[in-house]
């Protein structure tokens, strides 16, 4: 394939623009409804403005027997979402006996991964979220590089990031950028679903040595109040 060339501003320095160049061009421009063209409306399901079906918690839908999951819905439209959403419709409609023993859909810890190169992922509120909703928020960071498995990989970009509320020790949320942050992330997910909340479950375990793993312990014993930084979260 013969390379374009393209000078676009990829950001200003000394008033100077930045010239680079690629042979293909990525556009993500989002997802929409395609209600315009199954018209669920018609059966007396109700759509919202951008056209997604509207549900209730339990993802009921404004029709009695009717429900909803997944990209439909323009929630969080991941896989993983949707798998789990249709456990719970399948529990709301052929186990549950009567609406008291239906269980409503819990998006508190949903997980999300880049596989690009660095791989990126994360769960739940960014520092700055947190703070804007009004939460006083504990910070905690660790670079792979602050584990013995991560000096041996050579990683010195690898990054974990953790956000708990100082009141309640509640973890809030994680980004983690670098190799193995899907698997990474995941752990936290699975504590931000224990009763709790919080990181007592990791305190307590042991972790082995060396691993990766160890960062993310890292990031929880290096917990501080979040400050006002001048740059962007």
């Amino acid at each position: 394939m013969a390379k374009k060339r393209s000078s676009l501003p990829e950001g200003q320095k000394d008033g100077q623009i930045q010239q680079f160049e690629g042979e293909e061009v990525l556009l993500a421009a989002g997802r929409r409804s395609n209600s315009d063209l199954l018209r669920p409306e018609r059966t007396g399901v109700e759509i919202d403005r951008q056209g997604w079906i509207r549900v209730d918690e339990y993802l009921q839908t404004s029709k009695k027997g009717i429900w909803a999951l997944g990209d439909a819905i323009g929630k969080h439209m991941f896989r993983h979402t949707a798998n789990y959403e249709a456990r719970i419709v399948a529990h709301n409609i052929l186990l549950a006996q009567g609406e008291a023993e239906r269980k409503a859909a819990d998006y508190h810890a949903v997980p999300y991964a880049v596989f690009s190169h660095p791989t990126v992922a994360g769960v739940g509120r960014k520092e700055s979220e947190a703070k804007a909703r009004g939460l006083k928020v504990l910070v905690g960071r660790a670079r792979y590089t602050d584990s013995a498995k991560g000096v041996a990989m050579a990683e010195e970009y690898g990054l974990v990031k953790v956000v708990l509320e100082e009141e309640t020790g509640r973890i809030l949320g994680a980004s983690i950028i670098g190799p193995e942050a899907p698997e990474l992330i995941q752990q936290v997910v699975y504590l931000m679903n224990t009763d709790r909340q919080d990181l007592s479950t990791a305190m307590r375990s042991q972790v082995i040595h060396p691993t990766i793993n160890e960062v993310l312990g890292r990031a929880f014993s290096g917990l501080e109040r979040s400050r006002n930084r001048e740059q962007p979260k």
